[in-house]
């Protein structure tokens, strides 16, 4: 037996790719939508692809299973409780696919949605018993999967059921089991996933306090502690998975756009979407364009503040336009934002030859910014977008704080009466993002801390712990 991950930078989402060499059959757990690392995986080792499973219906990315059933003609299998509205194999617990001579025991593991099924993986090489279980959100590095996500009815169920599944299901396996989950860290669908890219059921009992927690009450109010706001674009993921996302081929490739194009698609509802660096974006951008710079937290902050009802346009790179919004469309198809229609031809400098209004967000180093707060007549306020777990862990005196994902969902920032904002998050990036929505919404004044809190600890600037 041979088990493969391909990883998803930004969605912090694992595929797995198991597969019998000698029957030369694979099958692949969790696909995301873009599918060609799994068909090259297939044709590098000489397999086919007989099988695809779905662990549960995804609220945090688009599942690729259509796409790849398309491709491959492989059947797709999928919990009967899912009862998603097109053609797959419904499995109960204890089903079993074949790949060969591996056998993928269904295991039902609900708590993160009713429907979750884990997979128990028996490799007739190595005996009768499972040797690795692919437990998708339901169990974590050194965490579980939250069941919060489909509303506040639901989730005390959930949170019930997600204490069964730890205490009857996962903790009765031999601790040798390799427990290969569906994210590491970095993904919002637990608390505080590790990093690693296994583990085993015998380190889970040691170090997870799911495990250590034998009291259903003290888990569920434990699991339910301190949980993060969930990304605005999951319950539009949980339809669009539930449905049945639309084939890739079916979507329009994009078009170039002119300046003025772009400004008449602005006009008509379009949302602008600028995926510079913060510093290009801060020198100057289209009026009430959106920042989300490309890179690792393009995709996740992308789902926060992106309407899934309007038209796309982004401005990027002027030399490396074309690269650059194959990628970005690629990454925006993942989360199901299919409205990308095009991008700037020539980036800003096509936009400034032609005279039109550019807005900048002026930068701040953080010893420029100290010596701003040394001179209170400036009224600058700083406001800390940061998570509460970050703002709690050391945060500058005197700041304001809302948490990012709070603003992008419409809450106002505490800095009323500040005749100027310093907006500040860990790096720049996230505080970018949030002073780009508040200049379209008509906040003036604000200005962007450069590196952020890193740049802060860097020089060995002072923080407090005790005012929230």
């Amino acid at each position: 037996m041979i088990i493969d991950r391909i990883f998803t930078p930004g969605l912090a989402q694992v595929a797995y790719l198991v597969a019998d060499s000698t029957a030369r059959q694979v099958a692949v757990i969790d696909p995301r939508r873009d599918i060609d690392a799994y068909t090259t995986w297939a044709d590098q080792h000489n397999v086919e692809i007989v099988a695809i499973l779905e662990t549960h219906v995804h609220a945090d990315f688009v599942s690729g299973a259509r796409e790849l059933a398309a491709s491959t003609r492989a059947p797709i299998y999928a919990s009967r409780l899912g009862a998603q509205a097109f053609p797959y194999e419904p499995l109960d617990d204890g089903d079993e696919i074949t790949v060969g001579a591996v056998n993928l025991r269904a295991l039902w593991t609900p708590g993160h949605t009713p429907e979750h099924m884990s997979f128990l993986a028996i490799d007739p090489a190595k005996g009768d018993e499972p040797v690795a279980v692919f437990t998708g959100d339901a169990l974590f590095v050194g965490e579980v999967g939250r069941p919060d996500l489909l509303g506040e009815e639901e989730t005390q169920r959930l949170a019930e059921q997600l204490y069964e599944s730890v205490t009857d299901r996962f903790s009765t396996l031999d601790d040798a089991v390799v427990v290969y989950p569906g994210h590491t860290a970095g993904s919002a669908c637990g608390k505080k996933i590790g990093a690693a890219p296994h583990t085993t059921i015998g380190q889970e009992k040691l170090v997870n306090y799911a495990f250590r927690i034998r009291d259903e009450a003290a888990f569920v109010e434990t699991v339910l502690e301190g949980m993060p706001t969930p990304p605005t674009y999951y319950p539009v993921v949980k339809r669009v998975n539930k449905v049945g996302p639309a084939l890739l081929s079916a979507l329009a490739p994009g078009d170039v756009f002119t300046a003025d194009g772009v400004a008449a698609r602005q006009e008509a509802g379009a949302l602008v979407v600028d995926a510079r660096s913060p510093e290009a974006f801060g020198a100057g951008h289209i009026p009430k364009a959106i920042f989300s710079g490309l890179g690792s937290n393009f995709t996740a902050w992308m789902g926060w503040l992106a309407p899934y009802d309007r038209d796309l346009i982004m401005v990027l790179d002027e030399q490396e336009g074309a690269a650059q919004f194959a990628e970005a469309r690629t990454e925006l198809r993942r989360i199901g934002l299919d409205r990308v229609v095009g991008y700037l031809d020539g980036g800003m400098v096509a936009w400034q030859s032609e005279d039109r209004e550019v807005v900048t967000l002026p930068q701040v180093s953080v010893h420029d910014l100290v010596d701003r707060l040394a001179a209170p007549q400036d009224g600058l306020t700083v406001l800390d977008v940061r998570s509460d777990d970050e703002w709690t862990d050391g945060h500058i005196a005197g700041a304001a704080h809302r948490y990012a994902g709070e603003i992008l969902q419409g809450a106002e920032p505490p800095v009323d009466g500040a005749s100027q904002v310093a907006v500040v998050c860990g790096s720049g990036y996230r505080s970018s993002v949030i002073s780009s929505l508040l200049q379209a919404r008509g906040h003036q004044s604000l200005i962007n801390v450069a590196g952020g809190m890193g740049a802060w600890h860097e020089a060995k600037l002072p923080t407090r712990q005790d005012d929230k």
